[in-house]
C-alpha cells in the first residue's frame, strides 16, 4: 500500500493534533503548531509542489499559526493563575504536608509543591492542609485542625 505526498502530511498532522489533545490535554501548543504546519504541507503536496516546496509550505504554515496558537492558548487559560481551585480533587481534599528535598510541601495529583500558608502561619511534616489556590508553583494552603 502507497500513500500519496498528501496523505502522508495529512496522517502526520492528524497524529501530531491527537498527541496535543490525549498526551497534553489540548495545551501543549508545540504539538498543535507542528500538527497545523503539516497540514500546511498537506495542501503544498495538494498543489503538486515539489518536496522542498511541500516542507516550506508547512514551515510557513507554521511559522502563520504560531500567533493564533499562542493567542488561543492565553484566551483560554485567562484569569486561571491563582485563583480558587475548582478541581474536586483538590479542592475537596485534604493534604499531608511532607518534605522533600529540605523543602516542606504537597503531593497533588503526584507532583511535589512547596507550600506556603495563607495566613503566614508555620506548617510541619504531617500537618494537614487544604490548597486555596496556585501561585506559581508554590501551593497557597489552610492548615486543618485535626
Amino acid at each position: 500500500m502507497t500513500f500519496a505526498m498528501w496523505q502522508l502530511w495529512l496522517i502526520i498532522g492528524l497524529l501530531l493534533l491527537l498527541a496535543d489533545v490525549f498526551v497534553a490535554g489540548g495545551a501543549s501548543g508545540v504539538l498543535l503548531v507542528l500538527g497545523l504546519g503539516a497540514l500546511g504541507g498537506m495542501v503544498g503536496a495538494l498543489l503538486g509542489l515539489e518536496p522542498t516546496g511541500q516542507i516550506m509550505t508547512a514551515v510557513v504554515a507554521s511559522v502563520v499559526s504560531l500567533p493564533f496558537v499562542v493567542w488561543m492558548l492565553r484566551r483560554a487559560t485567562r484569569g486561571n493563575s491563582g485563583n480558587s481551585i475548582t478541581d474536586p480533587r483538590i479542592a475537596n481534599s485534604d493534604f499531608e504536608v511532607i518534605e522533600q528535598r529540605g523543602r516542606l510541601g504537597i503531593r497533588v495529583l503526584g507532583d511535589f509543591f512547596p507550600v506556603r500558608t495563607v495566613d503566614g502561619s508555620a506548617v510541619q511534616v504531617g500537618d494537614k492542609v487544604r490548597v486555596d489556590r496556585f501561585e506559581g508553583i508554590v501551593a497557597v494552603v489552610k492548615p486543618q485542625s485535626g
